[in-house]
């Protein structure tokens, strides 16, 4: 169960990224990014409590360490200068 919660926690936050980078408007898309990277964070966190208790620690660093080096601009598409 323990290495299953990074996993599904890099799939979701990257699918949410991905459907983010979708969004035209700066201000939207960086609003959406943060609150949806901690609503994610929280929803793992409250899952590991519930059923990683002796590894809830190393679960809660685990998801911080993803949740700050993840970026969501890696998932934005670099559209070419149309002329």
């Amino acid at each position: 169960m323990f290495t299953l919660l990074p996993i599904f926690y890099l799939i979701c936050i990257g699918s949410a990224y991905k459907l983010g980078s979708k969004i035209e408007d700066y201000a939207i898309n960086a609003a959406y990014n943060w609150s949806i990277k901690w609503a994610i964070f929280i929803a793992f966190l409250y899952i590991s409590a519930v059923y990683l208790n002796n590894a809830f620690v190393f679960a809660m660093f685990l998801l911080i360490l993803v949740n700050t080096t993840l970026r969501p601009t890696f998932f934005i598409t670099k559209n070419k200068l149309k002329t």
